[in-house]
């Protein structure tokens, strides 16, 4: 008995490294959707308040991320492009970064394959193309956006476009949602939130959720997503297990492996001590 106890020990590190490994591997090929009933509530904020929009808003949505930060942002955008077309809200697409320029390309992929295959380009959502200089974009935005954005991406005239009916500035828009890993949010609250009475909401990475405490408080955001927690619970939210529940499904399980590995150990420890 003892040297059993001796051994488990002594077991070579590399079979932990691999039970960790599996541990982590199924989550990340399909959620398993553990209880998530601890819902952050700027996370629900943000539902409610694109819920409580009326069928056709238009939705600006800046991703303003790169792919350092795209393993905790892009399950969010995914998210909420996915909860506002089940909406039936009208979508404006684009980046101040040019680094998140690939990801809204995988995004304009995967619209017509899995995220909304009946809404239409063109019709029910549209794609900017990107643009230097942020606080010049965001001041223009107030004032006529087809200065700068009169055509879309594919060099196509935006004017023209159904989806763009009514849309002249944000002025004439619903609300506008940054995700980003940048300080870019403090910008468009700044710059197009306050200065032109627009309702906004963001998403962020974890470690910078903290500082917008005081934006909430204030109501000059609606609601924040923060990290990959908060994707998981918006996933939660529409009922849309990806990329968040899996990233938290892993690191769920990855904690409960090692603390029952030191939990464990330390049984062990005080059995040899003691008996």
């Amino acid at each position: 008995m003892k040297s059993t106890l001796e051994k488990f020990l002594k077991i070579d590190r590399r079979l932990i490294f691999l039970a960790l490994a599996i541990v982590l591997f199924f989550p990340i090929v399909r959620p398993l959707g553990l209880p998530n009933k601890n819902l952050g509530k700027d996370v629900v904020n943000i539902y409610n308040h694109i819920e409580s929009l009326p069928a056709g808003s238009f939705i600006l949505m800046s991703l303003d991320y790169d792919p350092a930060t795209r393993p905790e942002l892009h399950p969010q955008a995914i998210a909420l492009v996915k909860h506002s077309f089940r909406l039936n809200h009208r979508i404006g697409i684009f980046t101040l970064n040019a680094g998140a320029t690939g990801m809204i390309e995988e995004i304009a992929e995967r619209i017509p394959k899995d995220i909304a295959p009946a809404k239409v380009y063109g019709k029910d959502y549209v794609i900017f193309p990107y643009q230097p200089k942020p606080q010049a974009v965001m001041t223009q935005l107030g004032i006529d956006m087809y200065a700068i954005y009169d055509k879309d991406r594919n060099g196509a005239p935006t004017r023209e476009m159904e989806v763009m009916k009514g849309i002249h500035s944000v002025k004439d828009m619903s609300l506008g949602i940054c995700v980003t890993g940048t300080a870019l949010l403090d910008a468009w609250v700044a710059y197009v939130g306050d200065k032109y009475n627009f309702p906004m909401a963001g998403g962020v990475t974890a470690v910078s959720q903290p500082g917008y405490g005081p934006y909430l408080q204030t109501g000059q955001l609606k609601g924040l997503i923060g990290g990959m927690k908060g994707a998981a619970d918006y996933e939660s939210l529409i009922n849309e297990l990806d990329k968040g529940t899996s990233g938290i499904d892993s690191l769920s399980l990855a904690h409960i492996l090692v603390i029952i590995l030191i939990v464990t150990s330390n049984i062990i420890m005080l059995v040899l001590k003691y008996f």
